[in-house]
C-alpha cells in the first residue's frame, strides 16, 4: 500500500472514530464464525437470557435468509417484534413471544413456496 492510500484509510477510520470497532474486524465486529458464536452465546451465565439470545440468533437468521430471496417480514409479524422492547415484558415473556414468532416466521416461509430453506426449524 502507497503512503498515500494508508493515510487515507487511516483517516477514513479516524474520522468514524468509536463505530469503526462495529466494522468487520473490529473489536465488536461481525463474528464470522458459527462455532465462536455459539461459543459465545453458550458463555452467557444467566440461562434465560441465553436462551432469549438463541431465539433472537434464529430470528435474524430467517430475517436474513427472507432478505436474501427478496421477501419482506409480514407487518404482523414486524409488529409482534418490535412489541419486544416493552421494558414490562419479562425475560421469559420476551422468549416465548420470539419462540412464536420464529414459529410463524418459518410457516409464512414454507407457506409461500421455500420449503427448500436452509434455514433449521
Amino acid at each position: 500500500m502507497n503512503k498515500h492510500r494508508k493515510d487515507t484509510a487511516y483517516s477514513i477510520s479516524a474520522a468514524r472514530g468509536p463505530l469503526s470497532q462495529f466494522e468487520p474486524g473490529g473489536s465488536c465486529g461481525p463474528i464470522e464464525d458459527p462455532n465462536e458464536y455459539a461459543a459465545l452465546i453458550r458463555g452467557v451465565p444467566d440461562a434465560p437470557q441465553r436462551e432469549f439470545l438463541e431465539e433472537a440468533s434464529r430470528f435474524a437468521t430467517t430475517w436474513q435468509y427472507l432478505s436474501s430471496v427478496h421477501m419482506q417480514i409480514p407487518p404482523e409479524i414486524a409488529a409482534q417484534v418490535a412489541q419486544l422492547k416493552d421494558r414490562s415484558l419479562s425475560v421469559h415473556e420476551r422468549i416465548a413471544r420470539m419462540r412464536d414468532v420464529n414459529r410463524r416466521l418459518m410457516e409464512f416461509i414454507s407457506k409461500h413456496g421455500r420449503e427448500d430453506s436452509p434455514i433449521r426449524q
